[in-house]
């Protein structure tokens, strides 16, 4: 990509919407001069997104709306960029880099973050207000108390349920607190061929999801080696392997790879385990369409020896990087998206608060009305459990991974074997890494 195509300007229009505190220290951004240091200057921001998912629409909603009714001298612009790498080289430095905890490390490494720690502290912001499984993992990369990014929304894994298909095959439906063995259990029961069609029970997704749950880090980072053989590692695939082993799973072509497409487009499976942001705005949109049916949800199945811990923890994060030339301006838009009434409105329009307030949880995506009468409160009888700390090894031993699984569930190889032969080529791949000296 050329350097003249790396910037993708937004129409900036002003918008009148107040943003009013709730009271408290951490609510008031009335007194710029004192909170973040910004003096109400006009300025441009530009905003990084990497696996955030903030779009046009979502910086025209969730961010630009809220802060110039308050700053409406704060104007912004979101950069496009291939990769982080391609943003660094280009010598483009953002004003804000939002992103999901899964790639602070990569960001941190790249150059993308600031210690935030004495702007929070000089702008009396109460981080004990945010979700406390949020901030342990953020306080991972802070080792002597740094704070590299602002939370700004939270996510949940939630898993979907086709109620018609359990009705029509007389099955039970499943609860919350359900552990996967008790969710295999159940898929049993619905993976069959009803009137010439194909249900499936569940979907486990690939292993990195389940890796990840399980904070299974895939590097042992002193030795330098994968560790993919262990045992956490083994209760996983043999998980896998009972999916695999399940009468009628296996489609005609080998398919074993099942997803929300065929949850709510093709209807034919039963249980999808994903996460609440993927799948908000398609449901709504289906019922706006008149395409829906009934489901309903319930928690994120967890492992049995790790109950009541659902999906891993997943948040968004506004990240300062060192370079940028409005730090201040930048942090006080961070801070300012923390008041109760900019989580309150992103909230109920659909990005998860990451407030650990109850009854806000309650109302998220009420504007949309697409969870009305199901089962919100279900997903948060289950914790998000802690995420292993990434490594540059990660993305390409997570494919690996995919590639025993799948030799697991179209060629029946066994558990042990499968891992073996991830582990030989993540090896590989680490020590071809530290031949390159990353």
């Amino acid at each position: 990509m050329k350097h003249r195509s790396l910037l993708t300007v937004l129409t900036i229009v002003p918008l009148s919407a107040a943003l009013v505190g709730c009271g408290g220290k951490d609510n008031a951004v009335a007194d710029v001069k004192t909170a973040g240091g910004y003096n109400n200057e006009p300025v441009k921001l530009s905003i990084y997104d990497y696996q955030a998912g903030i779009n046009d629409r979502e910086l025209q909603t969730y961010i630009i709306k809220p802060i110039q009714a308050k700053y409406p001298n704060i104007s912004f612009e979101l950069l496009s960029a291939k990769s982080p790498e391609e943003l660094a080289a280009s010598g483009v430095v953002p004003d804000l880099v939002a992103t999901s905890n899964v790639y602070v490390k990569y960001m941190l490494d790249l150059g993308f973050g600031e210690d935030l720690q004495s702007m929070v502290k000089t702008s009396g912001l109460n981080l004990s207000r945010i979700e406390p499984e949020a901030l342990n993992e953020l306080k991972k990369f802070g080792p002597k108390g740094e704070i590299y990014g602002l939370p700004l929304s939270m996510n949940y894994g939630v898993m979907l349920y086709n109620k018609e298909i359990f009705d029509k095959l007389g099955v039970a439906y499943p609860k919350d607190e359900m552990t996967w063995s008790q969710t295999l259990e159940l898929a049993k029961k619905v993976t069959r061929t009803e009137g010439g069609i194909r249900y499936i029970g569940v979907s486990m997704g690939a292993p990195q999801g389940l890796v990840r749950q399980y904070s299974l880090p895939v590097v042992d980072d002193k030795q330098q080696k994968s560790i993919v053989t262990s045992d956490g590692f083994k209760t996983i695939f043999s998980a896998l392997r009972q999916l695999y082993d399940m009468n009628g799973y296996l489609g005609p072509a080998k398919e074993f790879n099942y997803g929300f497409n065929e949850f709510s487009k093709d209807q034919t499976l039963a249980m999808n385990p994903n996460w609440i942001a993927a799948v908000t705005d398609t449901l709504a949109q289906l019922d706006k369409d008149g395409k829906t049916f009934q489901w309903d949800i319930v928690s994120f199945p967890a492992f049995d020896d790790r109950p009541k811990l659902g999906r891993q923890i997943d948040f968004h994060l506004f990240m300062v990087p060192p370079a940028s030339k409005n730090k201040n301006a930048a942090y006080e838009v961070a801070r300012s998206l923390l008041t109760d009434e900019a989580q309150t409105a992103m909230n109920k329009a659909g990005r998860m608060t990451v407030l650990k307030v109850s009854e806000l949880k309650k109302q998220y995506a009420q504007d949309l009305k697409v969870y009305n009468g199901k089962n919100l409160a279900g997903i948060f009888k289950v914790t998000p459990a802690p995420a292993p700390m990434s490594t540059n090894y990660d993305t390409k031993i997570y494919s690996i991974l995919q590639e025993s699984n799948k030799e697991m569930a179209q060629n029946n190889m066994d558990v042990n074997t499968a891992l073996r032969m991830a582990d030989e080529k993540a090896n590989k791949h680490i020590q071809e890494m530290k031949q390159q000296g990353k």
